[in-house]
């Protein structure tokens, strides 16, 4: 599913530019500001200061000139000359009002400026300077050398101050000065405002027109103002940020100050930062407009590229984007569209290669047929073959066909493997078929197979040739003969009092001729050889053989240890042993070449049922190549207690396993089940106890189970098993659905065990089975209705169940309070033999030993 555009590449550019545009702007602001506000701020501290400096010491230099008037007292000779000084600096100085001096702390004197009193007041009344009125206490007050200045000393004066000096023990004066005096003091800086304090916090003059503080006193009472001569700090005036430099006026108890609210201070700052970010949005603005209209040639064809590959999608191929420009992207489209033309060049390769797949599939289906489907058993011998293709279709084939008593088994090798090799294959079948259907009329040996074949191969042309053995069987004269043409030579083995080793082992090595296809007038010979029971003959193809893995080949010493292994199986046990060896070595590995394999094996002489109405009582078991159904029908007509399906895993196990429990009295299954096994058994005197137990059976076992041995089959079988055992405990009067309870001495055994070749289902009841006969009749009828009998619960429907899952079935009937039923499932390598498997089907009449 495609997804939805939310937001498109040409916004995303967008963004992108205007988010990096913006953290430059934003850096370069900050950091440029940063230094101009450090320097501004630098500026402003020095300006303030140095105001601040520059009035003290103006307003020292100023108020000392008043100050040495005074001096010039100190030389008077008498009180007199005292006053007569006095009066002449009074009238003489137009910014003194008037100079009061004590002498010896006795003798008053005192003196006033009129003139300058009545222009400053703006009116002629007299204006009184005496000892109440004047600063005559500050004057007692004051220590020897000290100076004092004061505000308003004399009650009545136009606005002054007072300079209080103790000029020497004897005399004491108070210069009383009009603030004209410190009018060149007064300066035009517009922004700061300037002042003078005095030492209590009191405005002692103000410069300039500005606003001064109300809490003056926190100024002057100041840690940093108390400490230190002169400096420069930010206040807190009701939440205004004020810069204040101070600096105090040496000798005098008065203190300058120069100050500025930061807003102003700063106020370039501000509209500095202001205008850059008027500025920051005009470049902005114009970076996303240019990158729109830059974004908009490359997104039209990233676009173009976008409706290409959703057209494509939907399976439209008919689309040719194309591109302006020679960037990436046009580049992009070009690989787009050649991209495009590649898989439509793919897709109509992916369907030949569709088609030539079907076909090999039904040419696969095809040659499968031609392959035998099942192990041939015979009266005194049988064979099982295998075949395993490395591709699709083989190289390799095998069959046989029948001359009354005479098998002739063919296997044949084309050169390499795949459609070629199996086309030469194909003629080869065709060409036996053709001999199967001449040997009704005359007798076909070996090598006239071999000529036929070779003239068959030899006219289609082919650079291809092809090994094959011919192996023809006569049960009637005990006899093999066999021709071969180059083909790999089968191994023969003899047993050898009673074992099989490589002494007995005899390779089929006469009369090798040329392979065929080689050349038209090739002639072949055959050997003839007496065959025994207990030989064995195993044929192959080399890919068995060279096989490798990891770089080392099975090799054919491992093959015959394989072989000599498993020669005390029939030849289906025999075949299935030595692919089970090859497994191991193969290790699920790709084959590299076709594999063939042929096991066939020698017995005594053998009862073969092929019909239904045969007749035979006297044989203690037959081997059926009949249907369940139908051998369900032999064995109502036939009191044979041991019917052996003719592709058993292990025909030769089976057989002996019914000659040893037979000649025993009594059933014991130890016999059956040794300590090869893996097993566990339970004891239920409940019905209700089954499904915890088959819960309990599932995860013990769980890792045992193959691909041909399904577990919810070993359940269900297991389930009805359990539940017919405990259903006819007592006598077919219990109730299903109800819980049926038994006593210690009546309980149901139940065992499951697994070997590297069977899984056992086992339960053994406490009542045994009425008749072989009956039991037989209930299960060949429920084969037959498919429904349970009227009024007598299941009445055979579950034992056919089992009886049809099962690969052996056994009945052991031990009289009236004992029965056992053991199934066995067979370990197949595939599913497809174990459900072709022909069930075999067992009864003992015997007493069963706990």
């Amino acid at each position: 599913m495609i997804r939805k555009v939310k937001f498109s590449l040409k916004y995303k550019f967008v963004v992108a530019i205007s988010v990096l545009l913006l953290l430059t702007m934003g850096f370069y602001l900050s950091y440029a500001l940063n230094i101009f506000k450090e320097d501004k701020a630098a500026d402003v501290y020095s300006i303030a200061l140095t105001n601040s400096i520059s009035v003290a010491e103006r307003t020292k230099l100023l108020i000392n000139e008043d100050t040495n008037l005074l001096n010039s007292l100190k030389d008077s000779e008498s009180g007199d000359d005292i006053g007569q000084k006095m009066q002449t600096m009074a009238s003489t100085h137009d910014e003194i009002l008037g100079v009061e001096c004590l002498v010896n702390n006795e003798n008053y004197l005192s003196a006033k400026n009129n003139k300058k009193l009545a222009e400053l007041t703006g009116n002629d009344e007299e204006k009184i300077l005496d000892q109440a009125h004047g600063a005559f206490e500050w004057m007692k007050s004051i220590p020897t050398g000290a100076t004092r200045v004061e505000m308003a000393a004399v009650t009545g004066f136009p606005s002054h101050f007072t300079i209080i000096k103790a000029l020497e023990q004897n005399l004491k004066c108070a210069l009383h000065i009009s603030y004209e005096k410190l009018m060149p003091l007064m300066n035009e800086t517009l922004n700061y405002g300037t002042y003078i304090l005095t030492g209590s916090g009191k405005v002692f003059f103000k410069l300039n027109n500005i606003n001064v503080p109300k809490d003056l006193k926190k100024i002057v009472t100041d840690q940093a103002v108390v400490d230190i001569e002169q400096g420069v700090k930010k206040f807190d005036d009701n939440g205004v940020a004020v810069i204040r430099a101070f600096s105090k006026v040496p000798g005098l108890e008065l203190i300058s100050i120069t100050e500025i609210e930061e807003s102003k201070a700063f106020l370039a700052s501000s509209l500095l930062i202001q205008k850059s970010l008027f500025f920051g949005i005009l470049i902005l603005s114009v970076a996303v407009i240019v990158g729109i209209l830059f974004t908009k040639r490359m997104t039209k064809n990233v676009q173009t590229l976008f409706e290409a590959t959703t057209q494509m999608s939907q399976g439209n191929f008919d689309v040719n984007p194309s591109a302006e420009g020679n960037d990436e992207i046009g580049a992009l489209t070009d690989s787009f569209i050649d991209m495009k033309d590649k898989i439509l060049m793919f897709m109509d390769e992916m369907k030949e290669k569709a088609r030539i797949e079907s076909e090999l599939k039904v040419a696969q289906l095809v040659q499968n047929s031609f392959f035998p489907k099942h192990a041939m058993v015979k009266s005194t011998f049988s064979f099982d073959g295998r075949y395993m293709p490395a591709s699709e279709c083989s190289g390799d084939w095998w069959g046989y066909f029948e001359q009354g008593p005479i098998v002739t088994m063919i296997v044949c090798d084309a050169t390499g493997h795949g459609v070629p090799a199996a086309l030469i294959t194909a003629a080869a079948h065709s060409c036996i078929s053709t001999l199967r259907i001449d040997s009704e009329k005359t007798y076909i040996s070996p090598k006239v197979v071999l000529e036929k074949l070779n003239k068959v191969v030899c006219s289609m042309n082919s650079e291809i040739l092809m090994t094959a053995f011919v192996l023809e069987i006569n049960e009637e004269k005990g006899e093999i003969k066999y021709s071969n043409a180059s083909h790999m030579n089968p191994f023969l083995i003899h047993k050898i009092n009673d074992e099989y080793t490589k002494e007995g082992v005899d390779p089929l090595i006469g009369n090798n001729g040329a392979r065929v296809g080689e050349k038209i007038t090739s002639s072949y010979e055959e050997t003839s050889m007496p065959i025994t029971k207990g030989d064995r003959i195993v044929m192959f193809s080399d890919g068995l053989t060279e096989m490798e893995v990891e770089g080392k080949a099975w090799g054919q010493r491992n093959f015959l240890k394989s072989v000599l292994k498993g020669c005390h199986r029939e030849a289906s046990g025999l075949l299935n042993a030595i692919l089970e060896d090859f497994g191991e070595h193969r290790k699920n590995a790709p084959l590299q070449d076709d594999i063939t394999l042929i096991t066939v094996s020698f017995e005594g002489q053998r009862v073969i049922i092929e019909d239904k109405n045969a007749k035979t009582d006297d044989s203690l078991y037959v081997i059926s190549k009949l249907t369940n159904q139908e051998n369900l029908e032999f064995l109502t007509g036939n009191k044979i207690n041991h019917l052996i399906g003719h592709n058993t895993l292990d025909l030769k196990r089976e057989i002996r396993l019914v000659e040893v429990l037979e000649s025993k009295k009594e059933f014991y299954l130890p016999d059956y089940i040794d300590d090869s096994y893996k097993k566990q058994s339970w004891n239920l005197v409940s019905n209700f106890k089954i499904p915890a137990v088959l819960k309990e059976m599932g995860q013990k076992f769980n890792d045992d189970f193959t691909e041909a041995i399904k577990a919810d089959v070993l359940k269900l079988v297991a389930e009805e098993l359990l539940s017919n055992a405990f259903y006819h405990s007592n006598g077919d009067q219990a109730e299903r659905g109800k819980e049926i309870l038994l006593t210690p001495d009546r309980e149901v055994e139940f065992l499951f065990a697994v070997s590297n070749e069977n899984v056992i289902v086992s339960v053994k009841g406490p009542t045994g089975f009425s008749s072989r006969e009956k039991l037989i009749n209930s299960i060949c009828r429920a084969y037959k209705e498919k429904a349970p009998l009227d009024g007598s619960g299941g009445a055979g429907l579950g034992l056919y169940m089992v009886y049809e899952k099962s690969n052996q079935f056994w009945v052991i009937n031990g009289g009236p309070n004992a029965g056992q039923i053991i199934c066995v499932f067979e370990k197949f390598n595939r599913y497809k033999k174990a459900k072709e498997r022909v069930t075999s089907f067992h009864y003992m009449a015997k007493e069963i030993r706990s």
